[in-house]
C-alpha cells in the first residue's frame, strides 16, 4: 500500500533570476480578479508600478536585480494562488525553487504574510546589489565539467561553485578582474562551453558575505510561521518545516552553493513523479529532463496551461 501511494506525491517548483521576460503574468491578471488583487498589494507594497514592468517592461527593467527578482516573485505568487484556487493543494509533497524560487515557497507553504515577503525580497535584492558593489564578480555557466573536476579546481581559489542544476550544468562565481584567467583554466580542463551569465554580481559565494547581516536583520523582525508545507532547501536539499531551520537556510543560501540537482534527486527519491514548474518560463523543465528524465513536469505560466491542466 506504501509503494503505491509515493509514486502519485507532486511537487512545486519556482524559477529563480533569469526567468522574466516581458507580458509575464498578464493573461492571468487578464482573466482572474485574484491575480489583480495580488498585483496590486505588491504594487502596493513596493510603491511602483511592478505590474506594469512585468507587462510591459522595458526589457532592460527587468534585468535589474532589484526589479527583476521582485518581478518574478510577484508572478510566481499570482501563479500559484490561481494554480491552487483551480485544483487545491492537497497532495502537494514538497515545494522547492531554484535560489530565488525558494523565497516563493514561503507564499506556497504559507511562512510569511504576502507584504513581509514582499519586504523580504527588496531588502534581499538590494543587499545583493550592494555586496556585488563591494566585490566585483560574475558568474559563468559552465557546460561540459561535472561535479567533481569542478570541485578541484575550485580548489584554486580563483572561483566557487554556485549552482549545481543538473549534471551537465553548473554554474561558478568569481572575480571579474579574473574572468579571463578562468576561462582559459576551464577550457584547459575540458569544459565545452564556458558562458557569461548576465548578473549583477557573483551569488551564492562567499563574495556575497557582506549581504548576510542585512538579511538577517530583516529576517529577525519578521514573523515566520511553521511551513504547512515541508521546504526543500537549496543549502541542504533536505525538507523542512522547521521556522529555525528554514531562516537560517534562506541566510545560507546567499553564500553557499545551490544545489538544485540534489535537490530533485532528495524529492524524486522521497516518491515526488509529478513536478508542476509554477511561475514565469520554463527553465526547470529543462533541467528535470537532465537530472531524471523518468518524471513529469506540468508548467503553470499562463492561463492556458492552467486550463490545460483542468481539462486534463
Amino acid at each position: 500500500m506504501v509503494n503505491s501511494l509515493i509514486f502519485i506525491m507532486k511537487a512545486v517548483i519556482f524559477p529563480g533570476q533569469g526567468a522574466q521576460y516581458v507580458g509575464m503574468g498578464a493573461s492571468f491578471y487578464d482573466n482572474f480578479d485574484e491575480a489583480k488583487e495580488i498585483f496590486s498589494e505588491i504594487d502596493r507594497v513596493v510603491g511602483f508600478k511592478l505590474s506594469e514592468k512585468c507587462f510591459r517592461g522595458p526589457a532592460q527593467d527587468l534585468k535589474d536585480t532589484g526589479v527583476q527578482q521582485l518581478a518574478i516573485l510577484a508572478v510566481s505568487i499570482v501563479a500559484y494562488r490561481i494554480f491552487k484556487d483551480s485544483v487545491g493543494d492537497a497532495d502537494i509533497g514538497y515545494v522547492c525553487g531554484l535560489s530565488l524560487g525558494e523565497y516563493s515557497c514561503l507564499y506556497a507553504a504559507d511562512v510569511l504574510s504576502l507584504e513581509d515577503l514582499v519586504v523580504l525580497v527588496r531588502r534581499r535584492a538590494a543587499a545583493m546589489q550592494k555586496a556585488a558593489a563591494v566585490n566585483p564578480s560574475t558568474m559563468f555557466a559552465v557546460i561540459g565539467l561535472d561535479r567533481g573536476t569542478l570541485s578541484k579546481e575550485e580548489k584554486g581559489g580563483l572561483f566557487f561553485i554556485a549552482n549545481i542544476n543538473s549534471p551537465s550544468q553548473i554554474a561558478i562565481s568569481l572575480r571579474k578582474q579574473d574572468k579571463d584567467k578562468v576561462r582559459d583554466l576551464l577550457t584547459e580542463a575540458g569544459a565545452k562551453r564556458v558562458i557569461e551569465l548576465e548578473v549583477s554580481g557573483g551569488f551564492h559565494s562567499p563574495f556575497m558575505e557582506p549581504a548576510l547581516k542585512d538579511l538577517k536583520k530583516v529576517i529577525d523582525n519578521l514573523e515566520f510561521r511553521q511551513a504547512k508545507i515541508p521546504i526543500v532547501s537549496n543549502l541542504k536539499a533536505k525538507g523542512s518545516k522547521d521556522v529555525t531551520e528554514i531562516k537560517e537556510n534562506l541566510l545560507q543560501q546567499l553564500v553557499s552553493t545551490v544545489l538544485w540537482k540534489d535537490c530533485v534527486e532528495f524529492m524524486v527519491n522521497n516518491g515526488a513523479r509529478t513536478f508542476y514548474e509554477v511561475g514565469p518560463s520554463r527553465v526547470l523543465r529543462g533541467l528535470l529532463r537532465k537530472i531524471n528524465s523518468a518524471v513529469e513536469v506540468v508548467n503553470i505560466e499562463n492561463k492556458q496551461d492552467l486550463e490545460t491542466l483542468i481539462s486534463a
